[in-house]
């Protein structure tokens, strides 16, 4: 007999006969379940969809007893073998990358021939979930102290030699405390190794955020994160992307410089046309300034350090880092500034006379002048 634990009122719960994944209701109380999927001791709960060669789920590893969402490599991707062992020594050495701003890998390994990798499932949400067009433009300060955490972990990252091949705004998650971490590390480098090991194979990108240099030879090194962290500071400042297209394929090549011989070429359904980095014109983007006038001087100018063309002219995360703390700094100083001058006002007094007179006259010498009295 297979059973499960019903969540809302904590009974036992026959499950024998029912397919996985099958959405049912308890007996007793009502309450709606998915019926899970276990794997040994992962217990799969919730279909999400398929990532990069792996199916992912919501789930429990019973191993950490710990909420989790799981990723399980497809068995029908060719060259298994070599997917297994690629996936493993990357989820290997990142277990070792902790840090209070990256979401970490929980667990890896192989169970009943199938290769998984789990990770904390967060509560919160994404950046992606912010809409410009219905949430109007966000707070600077705001925005600088997401960013400024985000690149704390970033930071460390680097310095570990660990690069993540695919910021976006979905890749960046606040907790309901208000943490912010860094997600999709492994799932990002896979892709990204992927790609290295078999260049002509369909690789997954982000249009909006991908590096010049990742578009043009399909290769990038930790000067491609700042990139594509400029795009995303860029787009929570302004509420838009620094290069867009008509398409997903123009808006990858608005941001590589023609050449004089064209290399790559891609057929677009949408516009009947081929479109190459050569058919797409380069523009370089307003700065965030000129679209929000409220945006300093300091942090323009870094966003756009950040999306220079040429990778060596992009300030690494440490100097980024710098620029950051000193205006959250001089925002700090303004605030005590201001609150000691309401302070001032707020216990400001009223002066009362303790005197009668502060001159009198001297009637009897006759004199015709004043003189200065005394405090009585």
């Amino acid at each position: 007999m297979a059973d499960t634990v019903c969540r809302g009122c904590g009974g036992i719960m026959d499950i024998t006969g029912i397919d996985p994944f099958t959405v049912c209701e308890c007996s007793d109380c009502g309450t709606e379940i998915i019926i899970p999927l276990e794997i040994d001791y992962l217990k799969l709960e919730k279909p999400l969809g398929v990532k990069c060669g792996f199916e992912v789920y919501e789930g429990f590893d019973q191993a950490h007893n710990l909420n989790s969402i799981i990723y399980i490599l497809k068995k029908d991707m060719p060259e298994y073998k070599f997917y297994v062992d690629l996936a493993k020594s990357d989820a290997l050495a990142l277990t070792t990358l902790k840090h209070p701003n990256i979401c970490p890998i929980l667990n890896c390994g192989e169970v009943q021939d199938n290769f998984f990798v789990s990770q904390p499932r967060m509560d919160g949400y994404n950046l992606d979930s912010y809409s410009p067009d219905s949430q109007g433009l966000l707070d600077i300060d705001s925005v600088v102290n997401v960013i400024q955490a985000s690149i704390l972990g970033l930071a460390v990252a680097h310095h570990k030699e660990f690069i993540h091949h695919n910021i976006t705004a979905e890749c960046i998650h606040i907790d309901a405390r208000g943490n912010v971490r860094i997600n999709d590390f492994f799932i990002s480098r896979f892709n990204y190794n992927v790609l290295q090991n078999h260049p002509d194979s369909a690789f997954e990108v982000s249009p909006y955020y991908i590096s010049p240099e990742k578009a043009e030879s399909k290769v990038e090194d930790k000067r491609g994160d700042v990139f594509s962290f400029g795009v995303l500071f860029y787009y929570m400042l302004t509420g838009k992307y620094p290069f867009a297209g008509k398409t997903s394929i123009e808006t990858i090549y608005s941001r590589v410089k023609r050449k004089k011989t064209e290399k790559t070429e891609i057929f677009n359904q949408n516009s009947h046309r081929i479109v190459t980095q050569n058919t797409v014109d380069y523009v370089n983007p307003a700065t965030p300034s000129e679209i929000r006038f409220d945006i300093p001087g300091d942090l323009s100018s870094i966003v756009m350090d950040m999306l220079s063309y040429h990778p060596v002219q992009r300030p690494k995360f440490t100097e980024i880092l710098a620029t950051l703390n000193l205006f959250i700094a001089k925002g700090e100083k303004e605030k005590v500034v201001h609150s000691a001058q309401k302070e001032m006002v707020a216990t400001k007094t009223r002066a009362i006379p303790v005197m009668k007179k502060l001159y009198d006259s001297d009637s009897k010498k006759g004199g015709k002048g004043k003189k200065w009295g005394v405090f009585q």
